[in-house]
């Protein structure tokens, strides 16, 4: 063996020696290639698949960890190439050192990868890995201190092959041992792991999963022969990933290995919502998912008899047949969940089964919640059939008619209905049977269990076609007292018109005559005394008069209204105001607004606050300069609305809160229906009328309703 060294001021540095190429044979030139090619082969593998990871976020582990095997075949592929193109023991002795620990590298990774790919997830954390590290810590601490025992190997000397190869040989000490099968038991677990993985898998993942087993044990098959003794000295595992690589090019190219991977049990499994739980054929528990132990809340061991962990009236498993639902219920008061239960077999001939647990406690509950609303609703909840025949009638119809709900169910509703309002209920009825989805209202009298009628008020909807409800719906009230309200409030109403009519005809043509007489007597009459009588006369006069307008307005109008439309603010003020007698007064409009308003009722509402104002403000101090009374229209500035604003001497204290009030006046003589005329009509627009505190003079806020 020949040495060369470098000679420097500080040390000698040994260079190691290399073959030459012209003294390699072609059997050495050959395998120094193929293990070259193997390592690029397996290192554009690698690279190939860190490409695709990149633009496959969900798949970024498993690609990483074939990458990672890849490339520690690479290395060894390398490795081998490069230790047997050197000459001096000593260098390839540290070099296969080296080596010795990098080719854990890739029997760590291929475990890895075949867990991942096979959906083993929950073996993939950190206290696994730490593990599976602790073998490869272990032979480079005993790999740095050879030259201090024999663990690993002794007698190293340089050999050549019979094609004038240069390897080492030596006897292989029992650490090395243990490690090479350390190495084949991750290669086995893996293969196993991926063939029991692909058993049950479509064509495209049994391909996959084969190629890459056939991969995985070429090597190991080939380093066996070699470890046992069989063939040359040369060890062509490094030489055997091209097996491996083209293995792994076929799976990528015609099987899609890169791209299509399966998807992993625990984001399927571990990860449902439902819970997943496999028994054997003696209902001891052989798999389960972390759902089914939140369901269940405990903790299910494999090997432990389920009936220890389900509630004792939930016999899941006793006669149980394929796809037998049941549902049970797990824990007590505020943790207290409702179960939904599955049980299927797992596959043919196998007596194992699997039980598939969906919590359905919000619906539950909600069912609950609706059941308590409508047991205890004032309307009754009916369901009938095609032919009337009532389903359900809700508990309600006890309070409401009389009737137990269970005395009803199978009767007929039509029997119950008044014999004047059957025949028209039901055509409205069987009109709406065949058209799903169809809503009808009706008021019809249906007989009480005391034998009274009642007036009732329903509202059916045809739900025939939903499988949930399969009947016609209807939800009705008792409106016999609306009714009679009505009915009063009807007759009340004819009553007051009628008065109206009175009041308009016979109280309003003796005025006229009495008017008519007044203006005779005040052509003929001179005396200054008797011509002032006259006026009371004719001031009372027109007092009664406006007494009948205002009352005939309250009576026959109100609040009613016609059509609204948009109308202006300041133009039917202005209108308003020439309606009425407003003596030295003055209207000011600072601003204007349109207003949804019926335009006729609106100039009412002004004309009374105009002659409001007039008849309080007149005469007084309470006006602006020179005793001039103003009246300001105008809008709000802080809500939507308007106002109308006096300067007159305003509202008493005593009055403010009763000024709407039908007959409250502050003035001798006034009728006090003015502002209950603005409230009604106010009102009747959906309107908010405000005294405001003015601090001098009256004003009002009408506050419009956003709409």
């Amino acid at each position: 063996m020949e040495h060369k060294y470098a000679h420097t001021n500080q040390s000698v540095i040994r260079v190691p020696t290399f073959v030459a190429v012209e003294s390699m044979t072609v059997t050495h030139v050959a395998y120094v290639l193929l293990l070259v090619g193997s390592a690029l082969l397996s290192g554009g593998l690698g690279a190939y698949a860190l490409f695709v990871a990149r633009e496959d976020p969900a798949n970024r582990r498993l690609l990483s960890l074939f990458a990672l095997f890849m490339f520690g075949a690479t290395l060894w592929s390398f490795g081998d190439a490069v230790q047997l193109l050197i000459l001096d023991v000593q260098t390839k002795v540290a070099l296969e050192t080296v080596l010795n620990v990098v080719t854990v590298v890739p029997t760590v990774a291929w475990l890895l990868f075949a867990l991942s790919y096979a959906g083993r997830d929950r073996w993939l954390h950190r206290r696994v890995h730490t593990l599976l590290a602790i073998e490869p810590v272990l032979l480079a601490a005993v790999s740095m201190t050879t030259d201090a025992h024999d663990l690993l190997w002794s007698g190293r000397e340089l050999t050549r092959t019979a094609g004038d190869i240069p390897v080492l040989v030596s006897g292989l000490g029992p650490a090395y041992i243990a490690h090479v099968l350390y190495s084949y038991a991750l290669v086995l677990l893996g293969a196993y792991v991926l063939l029991f993985r692909a058993r049950k898998q479509d064509t495209t993942f049994r391909g996959q999963a084969t190629l890459l087993t056939i991969g995985a044990l070429v090597p190991l098959v080939t380093n066996v022969a070699h470890f046992v003794g069989l063939g040359p000295d040369l060890n062509f595992t490094g030489a055997a990933f091209t097996a491996s690589g083209l293995a792994f090019w076929l799976a990528i190219t015609r099987y899609r290995l890169l791209d299509v991977v399966p998807v992993a049990r625990e984001s399927v499994i571990d990860e449902m919502r439902d819970g997943y739980v496999v028994v054997d054929g003696n209902d001891r528990v052989v798999d389960a998912n972390p759902a089914a132990e939140r369901l269940l809340s405990s903790s299910l061991l494999v090997g432990e008899p389920i009936a220890a962990v389900l509630p004792p009236d939930a016999d899941l498993l006793v006669d149980a047949s394929e796809g037998e639902r049941t549902e049970f219920v797990v824990g007590e008061g505020p943790n207290r969940r409702f179960v939904d239960a599955d049980v299927s077999s797992v596959g043919r001939g196998d007596a194992s089964r699997l039980l598939v647990l969906r919590d359905v406690t919000n619906a539950r509950e909600t069912e609950q919640r609706f059941q308590t609303l409508i047991e205890n609703s004032s309307d009754i909840v009916t369901v009938l059939d095609a032919d009337g025949t009532i389903q359900y009638q809700s508990p309600s119809t006890e309070r409401i008619l009389g009737y137990e709900p269970e005395e009803l169910a199978g009767t007929n509703a039509f029997d119950l209905i008044h014999p004047e309002d059957r025949e028209p209920l039901a055509e409205e009825f069987f009109e709406g049977v065949d058209e799903d989805g169809y809503v009808a209202r009706a008021e019809y009298r249906i007989r009480h269990a005391d034998g009274s009628w009642r007036v009732h008020e329903s509202v059916g909807r045809n739900l025939l076609g939903d499988p949930a409800v399969g009947g016609i719906v209807i939800n009705t009230r008792d409106v016999t007292e609306r009714n009679e309200r009505e009915r009063e409030l009807t007759e009340t109403n004819e009553r007051l018109d009628r008065f109206a009519s009175v009041v308009s005809h016979d109280l309003r043509n003796p005025l006229n005559v009495a008017q008519g007489y007044v203006e005779l007597l005040e052509d003929s009459v001179e005396d200054e005394t008797l011509r002032g009588y006259l006026t009371e006369v004719e001031t009372s006069h027109d007092r009664i008069g406006r007494i009948v307008d205002d009352v005939l307005a309250l009576a026959r109008h109100g609040g009613e209204l016609s059509e609204t439309m948009s109308v202006e603010l300041e133009s039917v003020a202005r209108i308003a105001w020439s309606s009425v007698d407003t003596d030295d007064a003055s209207l000011d409009v600072v601003d204007s607004t349109p207003v949804d308003a019926d335009r006729d009722q609106f100039a009412r509402l002004l004309e009374n606050l105009f002659r409001n104002a007039i008849e309080h403000g007149s005469g007084t101090d309470g006006g602006s300069a020179g005793n001039r009374l103003t009246v300001t229209v105008g809008i709000l500035t802080d809500r939507q609305g308007f106002y109308v604003a006096d300067d007159g001497p305003g509202l008493p204290a005593d009055l403010r809160d009763r000024a709407f009030q039908p007959g409250v006046t502050s003035q001798e003589g006034g009728t006090g229906l003015g502002l209950a005329i603005v409230a009604d009509i106010a009102e009747a627009h959906g309107w908010t009328v405000e005294l405001a505190d003015e601090g001098g003079g009256a004003r009002f806020d009408f506050v419009i309703a956003e709409r």
